[in-house]
């Protein structure tokens, strides 16, 4: 399947409770993935916005920074920067957020895994 670019759905959601509204362009929806995956979309997260705290359990969520610099929080509290080229991944009930503090918009890929 291949879906060219101008044919992805978009909405904004706020997710788990974090600060504004993160745009998701699904590049391929739920009922594409053979039942592997439940998302798989770029997110938009403009300055100031968040997602909130959240735990993959039954999941897990592999992110692919494309543009800009995010700032992932573990249940610990330690933070971590990543950029452009990094690649993140949580499972196995492991929490997690992410901050745009940047003045620059950050966009990744995510796609999460059943």
């Amino acid at each position: 399947m291949i879906k060219k670019s101008g044919e992805f759905r978009e909405e904004r959601r706020n997710i788990a409770g974090g600060n504004g509204e993160i745009i998701l362009r699904h590049k391929f929806e739920r009922e594409d993935m053979f039942g592997k995956s439940r998302l798989c979309a770029e997110l938009v997260v403009e300055p100031g916005c968040s997602i909130g705290e959240h735990a993959h359990v039954e999941d897990m969520e592999i992110f692919y920074m494309l543009e800009g610099t995010l700032v992932s929080v573990a249940k610990d509290g330690s933070e971590t920067p990543f950029s452009k080229g990094d690649c993140m991944l949580t499972g196995g009930g492991d929490f997690h957020s992410l901050r745009n503090d940047s003045g620059k918009t950050a966009v990744m890929l995510a796609v999460i895994a059943l």
